[in-house]
Parts: structure tokens; sequence; C-alpha cells
């Protein structure tokens, strides 16, 4: 059973590495800037005799927004220079250097709007910015866009909310829950009924999970519903994404049916000569829902929702540190500013990178699996906050977080063992339509081709 669920290849494995790194480098400068804001903001509001702040204090919301802009800076940059994709393909970029090595032309010639397919086209035809990712989507797809960036938006605010509140391996024990949440999620929202066996496995990690935070030294109870927020509105990201693709998915799919059909059915061509051409161009829509442009599509919508959070939450703060800064009393800590914006941007950049990489995975795993590989990550960053910022660890919070690990191990094995639908859906051959059973409300919802079909022939 085990063996049989196992990838094919290492690429999924090796996206799970990457994040692991990149997420535990995030958290890190994360929690870099956050302490130094708070900081910087307590110094400004006591010199000036006004009230320190509470809980925002280090401006997480604003630090949250300003994630989500370099992200869709990183993004928005990378479409306009015309890769198909926010993470160019290496065969991509060998083919654009081979370009300009062959050709003698300037790379810039190249990177204004070469892409793969326009390559292959003559030098006198210019890039063509109608094959930009961001002209593919449909409304439907927009409108899945939307959904998943509120879930994305609100969890990734309520993670920095937490993470400003306390310490990083207080904060990650308490999303080490997400299983919890997101086999919740998955049998509300997918009607995803699994063995009885390994819903039971869930109760170490819960168990597990409660014992570290009730034995912990700096337990903080908005910093602990803050985390709980974050696994709930991440768990619905999850499914959300999943959701979209899927139905990105069955829209190709139908389209190639439609096609078939077309061709071995002996139907008047001419007579369905518009439909089959609004077929191709929502086919096109439909590949251009990649993990890759829609996590990009994800945060550029996510920095727009979170802009209003901004100025109603923090925007009196930003004005007190605006008219602090103006009148010249912030003369002395220029180096320190430096480094504190330098942490923000890595710290963006690398979110940014991270939820890519995981993204990509998404499409290849369920939610509840993607979940517990979040949950294992967790582990690599609980170590890493300990060691960088010397956090105290007693004994009771060390037993609660490796009955919780542990619970997060078993209930991966037993789900492997029990829940025999998920490796038939999950880890079957990318070419086999057996992973669209998960979603059979779905698929009868884009039955109008095959009536259409019916009905030609009768």
């Amino acid at each position: 059973m085990l063996r049989r669920c196992t990838y094919s290849s290492l690429e999924v494995p090796l996206y799970f590495a990457l994040w692991y790194v990149l997420n535990i480098v995030y958290n890190i400068t994360n929690k870099w800037a956050l302490d130094d804001v708070r900081e910087f903001v307590g110094y400004a509001f006591s010199k000036d005799g006004a009230h320190v702040p509470g809980m925002l204090s280090s401006l997480p919301i604003t630090i949250g927004c300003m994630q989500f802009a370099i992200g869709s800076l990183y993004a928005c940059t990378l479409w306009i220079l015309g890769w198909k994709r926010p993470i160019p393909h290496a065969e991509e970029v060998s083919i654009a250097a081979k370009s300009c090595i062959e050709r003698r032309k300037s790379c810039s010639w190249v990177l204004r709007g070469q892409t793969y397919s326009s390559l292959e086209r003559s030098d006198s035809d210019p890039p063509d910015p109608e094959n930009s990712p961001a002209n593919h989507f449909s409304s439907s797809s927009l409108r899945d866009t939307f959904h998943i960036a509120i879930h994305h938006t609100l969890g990734q605010l309520c993670t920095v909310l937490s993470l400003s509140l306390n310490s990083i391996s207080f904060a990650h024990v308490i999303k080490a829950m997400e299983p919890f949440f997101s086999a919740i999620a998955s049998r509300l929202c997918f009607g995803k009924q699994m063995d009885i066996r390994v819903y039971l496995a869930l109760i170490p990690v819960v168990g597990g999970v409660i014992m570290a935070i009730a034995g912990s030294d700096e337990f903080s109870w908005p910093a602990f519903w803050f985390g709980i927020g974050s696994n709930g509105f991440f768990a619905m990201r999850a499914v959300s994404s999943k959701l979209a693709m899927d139905r990105s998915k069955i829209r190709s799919e139908d389209k190639h049916d439609l096609r078939k059909s077309c061709s071995n059915d002996d139907i008047d061509f001419e007579a369905d000569h518009d439909t089959i051409m609004e077929n191709n161009h929502q086919l096109s829509q439909s590949e251009a829902m990649c993990p890759s442009n829609l996590f990009a599509a994800v945060t550029i919508v996510s920095f727009f929702l979170s802009i209003p959070l901004v100025v109603v939450f923090e925007g009196k703060i930003l004005l007190h540190l605006l008219n602090y800064s103006t009148n010249g009393s912030n003369a002395g800590n220029n180096r320190s500013n430096e480094r504190t914006i330098l942490y923000i941007l890595s710290s963006g950049l690398f979110h940014y990178l991270n939820n890519q990489v995981m993204f990509l995975a998404v499409s290849n795993v369920h939610p509840i699996t993607l979940a517990v590989g979040n949950t294992m990550k967790r582990v690599f960053i609980i170590i890493s906050g300990i060691v960088v910022f010397s956090t105290p660890v007693t004994w009771q919070t060390a037993v609660g977080s490796t009955i919780g690990i542990c619970g997060v191990l078993l209930y991966s094995l037993m789900k492997q063992w029990y829940d025999s639908d998920t490796c038939n859906v999950h880890f079957h051959n990318e070419a086999d339509d057996a992973n669209m059973t998960e979603l059979p409300d779905i698929r009868s919802n884009n039955s109008g081709l095959d009536k259409h079909l019916v009905s030609r022939k009768h």
C-alpha cells in the first residue's frame, strides 16, 4: 500500500525541501523585522510622550501588506518581461540565453517579451503581449482567485500578528494543529470522509499541542487565537485552491472531449465553429491557471485587500511615525532603519517564494497531506527559532511538542494505510482521469457540454 502510493519522481519531495528552507529564512527575517519595528515605534512614542500602542506596536498588518506588495511586484515584473510563470522554467532561461549568444543581440531584447513560445518565431515578429498570463484569466478564474485571496490575506495577517506577540516556537506549535482544521474543512467542503482510525490519529496532535502551550512560560491568549485563526484560514485556502485548480482541469478535459466528439461523431464543423472557438479560448484560460500564476494573482489581490486593514487599524500609528521622522528626530538611527527595511524586503521576498513553492505542490497532493507536510516543516522552524532567538523551553512544552509531532507522523501513516481513496486519487498517474473523482459535484455541474453534444446527435 505504502509503496503503491509513492511518487514516481523526486519533484514533489524537492518542492517540500525547498519550501522548508525558504520558510525558515522567512520566519527568522520576519521576526527580526517585527522586533525592530516594535523597538522603533516604542522609542518614537515615548520620545513624544504619547501612549505606546499595544499588540499593534510592531505594525504587523503593515508588514504583512508590504510582504504582499513585494510579492506582487516580483510576479508583475516577470509577467511584464514575458515569462509565462513567476518562476521561469530552466528550459526557458536556457533558450533565452542561447538566443542571446546565437543572434548576438542584447539580452534586454529577449527579456522584453521573448518567451519559450515566442523564441520560435522570426526575428521580425514583435513579442505578443496577448500571451501574458494576466490576459487569459476568465471570470470564473478571477472569482476563484478572489475567494482564495480572502483566506490567504486573513491567514497571513493572523500569522504575522501571532509572531509579533510571541516567539516563533510558540506560534508554530499552535499552527501544528493545521491538519485538524484541514480535516474538518475537507469533510465539509469535499464531503470527504476518511476511516475513523485516521481521525483518531489526530487526537495526539491536538493533545500534544495543548500540552505544549499549557506548559509554556510565554503563553499569550491573543497570540493563541491569532494562531488558531491562521490555521482555519489557511485550511480554507488549501481547499479553495484545490477546488480552483480542479475546476480548471475539468474545463480543460471537457474542451478536449468536445473536440474529440466533434471529430469522431461527424458533427458539422461549420455549424459548431463558434462553439469550438469559444472552447479553445476557455481551454487557454484554464491552462493559464497553473499553480504559479494562481498564487501570483492571489498575492496581488491580497495586497489590495490588506490596504484598507492597514488604514483602519494602523493608520494613526503610521501618521505619528511619519511626523516623528519628518521632524528630524530620527536622524541618528539611519543605519538601524536601513537594517529594518532590509529585513522587511527580504521577508517579503522569502514569503512569496516559499508560498510559491508550496502552491507548486498543491495540485499533486491532498489538502490534508499538504497540512501534514506543513506540520513537519514546523519542526525545523521551531528548532531554528529556539536556536536563533535563544527561546527558553520548559520540559512540558518539549514533551507536548514531541507528542504533537509524533501524532502527525502517526496520522500520516494511518492515512496512507486506511484512506485508500486518497492513494487512488492523488498518487495516480497524472494522465489518468481518476484524480477528478474527488469532486463529483463539480463535474456534474459541467455536464452542459455533454448535453450539447447529445442534442446535436438527435
